[in-house]
């Protein structure tokens, strides 16, 4: 007993100071970014270093594919309860799985419909009407549409995670929680989020559920969602197209809370028409009530 610790210890000390080294060999910016990747991902910096490498050192895609496609060490070690089992996996799908499909042999006809994905998140713990790890699991599956989970989708997401049960699952939570915590890894979510809730074979997402879900996503990231929603229903009254959604996470992280400095001709003349028509009122409000 005494021996197997021995060596471990030595291993341990050992990645210790290969991880050193290659940390050496890094200029501040690189250590920065190491230090950012496995803040997030909490792994190795070897494995960070190798993720980071591969992108030529952009952060966003190196946590992106690590969270993706993580190491094979790293799935099977944070597990937990036994090797992962493609069996056991089937038998955890079967579990909540759609009584009108369990007669089906094809498995592209087997699903999880709305009330199996209650019961799932109820095992689970979450409440998938407000908490937004239902989104990290979701994207993990690359779930299609609200209210199912095809049996491609829950094995595939459930395979990269390295889970085959609902004990394995729990302890991925606080992981997933973190990647709503990250900016990097939660623009992947939010830009997943639109792809989610609009309607099979619309290009551009419903007004109400638009504003329903940036409540949900931005209600605690952003202190003018509030007027944002409102002026979209007095001015727009439109459906909103993807790239006005994904540009408003990055115009909310720009403009957190006040809209003073805007410039619409200068800087800002990226952003789209609509941003400019709501800072224009928004301004124009302010200054009346300063009169």
């Amino acid at each position: 007993r005494r021996a197997r610790a021995s060596s471990r210890q030595n291993h341990h000390t050992n990645r210790k100071e290969e991880e050193d080294k290659d940390m050496n060999k890094l200029n501040a910016g690189q250590k920065k970014g190491v230090q950012e990747f496995v803040a997030v991902t909490r792994t190795t910096n070897t494995n960070a270093i190798k993720y980071l490498k591969k992108f030529a050192w952009n952060l966003q895609a190196a946590v992106t594919d690590f969270l993706e496609h993580p190491p094979k060490s790293t799935a099977s070690s944070s597990s937990g309860g036994g090797a992962f089992s493609e069996s056991t996996l089937e038998t955890f799908f079967q579990k909540y799985q759609s009584e009108e499909t369990k007669k089906e042999t094809a498995t592209d006809k087997k699903e999880i419909d709305a009330e199996g994905i209650m019961r799932f998140f109820d095992d689970l713990g979450i409440n998938p009407e407000s908490d937004l790890v239902t989104l990290v699991l979701a994207n993990k599956m690359n779930a299609q549409e609200m209210g199912k989970f095809t049996h491609e989708e829950f094995t595939s997401g459930m395979r990269q995670l390295q889970c085959d049960s609902m004990v394995k699952l729990k302890k991925k939570i606080p992981a997933m929680r973190q990647e709503l915590v990250d900016s990097y890894a939660f623009k992947a979510v939010y830009e997943y989020a639109f792809r989610f809730s609009k309607e099979e074979n619309q290009k551009a997402l419903n007004l109400d559920t638009a504003c329903a879900m940036w409540e949900l996503l931005l209600k605690d990231k952003w202190s003018l969602l509030d007027k944002w929603c409102d002026f979209l229903n007095r001015e727009h009254k439109k459906a909103i197209s993807g790239d006005t959604w994904n540009q408003i996470l990055d115009f909310s992280r720009a403009y957190n809370s006040s809209l003073f400095g805007y410039d619409a001709e200068g800087k800002d003349a990226a952003w789209p028409v609509l941003i400019d028509e709501f800072v224009e009122e928004q301004l124009e409000k302010l200054k009346e009530g300063m009169k």
